[in-house]
């Protein structure tokens, strides 16, 4: 919708004029598929790239907008964060040496982004989810400057009635709430483009909803966010939340979140997917620059539905169907919006020939076989491929099949006859079919290497030291366009040299793992706790979390002689005038402020909550 002025809906008559030109919009879609007004000539391909902007630290950069302006290419263009941008493909015809074009035109589009970020001090990423993105980066000053999008945030946020609330349970969890949609700004993406015969849409975008799930599954690149691990494309789960207009107040009616992947095989024709879409979530925008479409095709002119496509535009289904008014004659396309950006361009491209392949293996008699297959089934492969990854088992066609097998015996077949099927070039097909299969024949895909290095690195360092290396280590692999199954693992003998300690920052050596008391914890309990843990100190913190007070085990020692120690309270002896430290300030400041004070460590504070600990052994540990 980026080329939308859109406004919030002002009242009932504003929302009935709105809802109006969307009928309107539908009825012309359904007249121009009925009469065959949309394209039906050789399909096209197109694609979307997100990445992600890093400063010289490998932490988020904020400078989009002004790297944006230096590109200066239309194939170019700013994301929800200015962390963020998208460069976006040419279409090209699906025959022949189209993959290498599309690949060609990716890198060097790619590299003319890195030319000018390295100028500005920054570096480029193409992954899922930036490991090194923490909690603070989704603050409002580094959501683009853009109205739309503040005007999107402001009425969902309306429609939930409180802040947006995440839940993620993996190896770790994750709850956290967030007063924007700036959770959605954590994903990159790799979106395909297939243009579709309309006679023939409907059996395409259920079939496509029948691969999604092995697709996925040979893809996931997204394993971490703010250090945790949860799902093997966590941006599958991420998204939905982030976006969830939701409440629990009423628990017996089943809504459906504005983020889905579908309720049942789809029928009738294209129009029906924006009909479910009408029927079942509320218009959050409208705009002032509609046309009557059905009037226009008396016209003769072709329409370009701009308020389906906005409505469309705010509710999201992974397999999407996109309306393209450019050229001679409209066509409609079916765009991929599950796929992570990453690991390499090089895998990349391999995921979209993969898709595409299995779109045109589509089974001559697929229309009658949903009838008997079960939705649910294909909708479980989809949520399994997303939690695991490679590492289970799918329902196909009624039978569980673990999915590396299914991939490398049926579905990589079926992917290469339908790329045959559009005589693609077999050079081409070998050199990216290769790349699935490597991966999938080891099991090596980008979360994979992700988590297995993640593990061995936090063997060596704090989570936020371990998580730059993996993020450096990535960016330098990006460079050599090697396919993920071929980067190599960390030993498990990992050496880590670390920066200068004036370099180094506070959260890099802190430990996040704090055990703290409450103000009205007895004195016996914590005398407990700091024995148990052996430690020197612990922070206190009041009813809302902040930091109040800090306990040491020389303050304990010298109560516990006293009469009555054993009604003695956190509250009565703890230290009130404290020292704490940024966890953006450097080492080197966190040790002299210790040695000024003669500190054994200091609470690290964001928002006047504690954060971490950093210690003198964490700094002499560094330095060993």
């Amino acid at each position: 919708m980026g080329d939308f002025r859109v406004r919030p809906i002002k009242d009932n008559t504003d929302r009935a004029r709105a809802l109006d030109f969307i009928l309107d919009d539908i009825k012309a879609l359904e007249i121009m598929i009925n009469e065959g007004m949309l394209d039906k000539s050789h399909p096209k391909i197109g694609a979307e790239q997100e990445m992600c902007l890093l400063k010289e630290d490998l932490l988020p950069a904020k400078n989009a907008l002004e790297i944006l302006d230096k590109i200066n290419d239309p194939h170019y263009t700013n994301e929800l964060a200015l962390f963020n941008m998208e460069a976006n493909m040419d279409p090209f015809k699906l025959e022949g040496d189209c993959f290498t074009k599309v690949d060609n035109q990716l890198n060097a589009l790619l590299k003319l982004g890195r030319k000018v970020a390295k100028e500005n001090n920054s570096h480029i990423l193409l992954t899922g989810i930036l490991p090194t993105l923490k909690y603070r980066h989704l603050k409002f000053d580094y959501m683009t400057p853009i109205k739309r999008y503040q005007t999107i945030s402001d009425i969902l946020l309306k429609y939930r009635k409180r802040d947006f609330e995440i839940y993620l349970q993996g190896v770790d969890d994750v709850i956290m709430s967030l007063g924007s949609v700036l959770f959605e700004a954590c994903n990159t993406s790799f979106q395909l483009h297939l243009q579709i015969h309309p006679d023939h849409f409907v059996d395409q975008y259920n079939w496509s909803q029948m691969i999604s799930g092995p697709v996925l599954a040979a893809g996931v690149n997204s394993p971490l966010l703010f250090g945790k691990e949860l799902w093997a494309e966590t941006r599958i789960a991420l998204f939905k939340q982030s976006l969830d207009t939701r409440t629990s107040k009423n628990q017996m009616r089943s809504k459906l979140p504005r983020v889905f992947f579908g309720q049942n095989w789809i029928k009738g024709n294209a129009a029906s997917i924006w009909k479910e879409q009408i029927m079942r979530f509320p218009l959050l925008l409208t705009s002032d620059n509609f046309s009557r479409s059905t009037e226009q095709l008396k016209q003769g002119i072709n329409p370009d539905l701009r308020s389906a496509i906005l409505h469309n535009g705010t509710s999201y289904t992974w397999n999407r169907l996109c309306y393209g008014n450019f050229g001679a004659t409209p066509h409609m396309r079916i765009e991929c919006r599950y796929l992570p950006s990453g690991p390499s361009i090089l895998d990349e491209m391999a995921n979209f020939m993969f898709w595409i392949g299995l779109m045109k293996a589509q089974p001559e008699n697929w229309a009658a076989q949903t009838d008997s297959l079960d939705f649910n089934a294909t909708k479980d492969n989809f949520i399994k491929a997303a939690r695991y990854g490679l590492d289970v088992s799918m329902n196909w066609y009624g039978k569980e099949v673990p999915v590396r097998e299914l991939i490398q015996d049926t579905l990589l077949p079926l992917s290469i006859s339908g790329l045959e099927k559009m005589k693609v070039d077999s050079a081409d097909i070998k050199k990216y079919m290769g790349v699935i299969e490597g991966r999938t024949k080891c099991g090596c895909t980008g979360s994979h290497w992700m988590v297995h290095n993640y593990r061995i690195a936090k063997t060596r360092m704090n989570s936020n030291a371990a998580l730059k290396v993996l993020t450096e280590l990535m960016v330098e692999y990006q460079y050599e366009n090697v396919p993920v199954h071929e980067w190599e693992r960390l030993p498990e003998s990992f050496y880590f040299i670390p920066s200068d300690i004036n370099s180094q920052l506070v959260e890099d050596l802190m430990t996040t793992d704090v055990f703290t008391l409450r103000e009205h914890n007895s004195i016996a309990i914590a005398k407990s706790i700091l024995s148990w843990k052996s430690f020197h100190h612990i922070p206190v913190e009041d009813a809302n979390g902040e930091l109040i007070g800090l306990l040491t085990d020389g303050l304990i020692e010298r109560h516990t002689e006293q009469a009555g120690f054993e009604r003695t309270i956190v509250k009565d002896i703890m230290i009130k005038d404290f020292y704490t430290i940024s966890s953006r300030e450097s080492v080197g400041e966190a040790r002299n402020l210790m040695n000024d004070k003669n500190l054994k460590g200091l609470p690290v504070v964001f928002d006047n909550k504690i954060v971490g600990i950093i210690t003198r052994n964490d700094i002499k540990t560094s330095l060993d």
